[in-house]
């Protein structure tokens, strides 16, 4: 972080995993050469600083358990003083920072908003595929490196015609008692 010390310490980052905000991609010109313009357009949703003050507060708790006792020192930041919502709101706003991994800005599939097919071919367009993080239709709960360069090689495979692995039979979690591969996202903030 930015609030070096001399002795030792730990530090504990929180961030929302499934964002609602939204930004935008937007071409400039015809010249392939210019850069797009690219809106993040972070924490513009309200669930975003929910999730931002409630993760402080339960890191808070984590922090304090008895368990860590011998290895906790005094909280640096946001610090002690800084409570309610509003001061929250001001900690996050002067130093939340992006965790680099933008995605999702070609997504993959067939509605309106689709971008590439399943083998990264854009829609209307021959000989152009995006094969990258972009054409993810949502953030993955995790570091984008595996899944990106995952989707790279089986693309890859695509192309050169090789069929693709079997599919595993290997035990993974099971969350609530539905398997994570199957469980759908819920919209609906209740």
């Amino acid at each position: 972080g930015s609030n070096a010390v001399k002795e030792h310490g730990f530090q504990c980052h929180v961030g929302s995993m499934r964002s609602p905000s939204r930004g935008h991609v937007r071409i400039k010109s015809r010249d392939p050469h210019q850069h797009p313009a690219i809106l993040f357009n972070y924490m513009s949703h309200e669930q975003d600083w929910q999730e931002f003050r409630d993760a402080i507060r339960i890191t808070r708790e984590i922090m304090h358990q008895p368990a860590l006792d011998q290895y906790r020192g005094r909280e640096i930041s946001p610090g002690v003083e800084c409570q309610t919502d509003e001061q929250l709101d001001e900690f996050v706003r002067n130093h939340a920072e992006t965790a680099f991994h933008p995605c999702g800005t070609c997504k993959m599939g067939y509605d309106e908003m689709a971008v590439v097919d399943a083998e990264g071919r854009v829609h209307g367009l021959e000989g152009l595929r995006v094969v990258d993080a972009s054409i993810m239709p949502q953030i993955i709960t995790g570091n984008l490196n595996a899944t990106t360069i995952m989707i790279g090689e089986k693309i890859a495979d695509m192309i050169r015609g090789q069929e693709a692995l079997p599919r595993s039979t290997a035990r993974y979690f099971v969350a609530n008692g539905m398997p994570v591969r199957a469980k759908k996202m819920s919209r609906d903030l209740n």
